[in-house]
């Protein structure tokens, strides 16, 4: 499977707005759930038999979407925790003051 696109270095993630990062989502998540979905309905269809090749190559790309899957969920990760808001304080340590 080829890459589809310029995909998003995680260095640059920090600089998107939350508008742009929902852009990017949906941008890096097409792709590889689309054709993970193509996949899977080809292995369980019986329309088409499919040869010991067919399964490696499908195997092998459905591999690549699910690695460029992890690689968004760890960007998106990334992301949130350098976006997170501040934790409100402990309410035991208030008390204690």
């Amino acid at each position: 499977m080829a890459d589809q696109g310029p995909r998003t270095d995680p260095q640059n993630w920090d600089a998107l707005t939350p508008q742009q990062v929902l852009h990017t989502l949906a941008y890096e998540l097409y792709h590889p759930v689309s054709m993970l979905g193509s996949h899977i309905n080809r292995l369980v269809s019986e329309d088409d038999p499919l040869t010991e090749d067919d399964y490696e190559q499908i195997f092998e790309q459905m591999q690549d979407a699910v690695r460029q899957l992890s690689r968004t969920v760890v960007h998106l990760k990334q992301y949130a925790q350098a976006h997170a808001p501040p934790a409100p304080p402990d309410a035991d340590a208030m008390a204690e003051a």
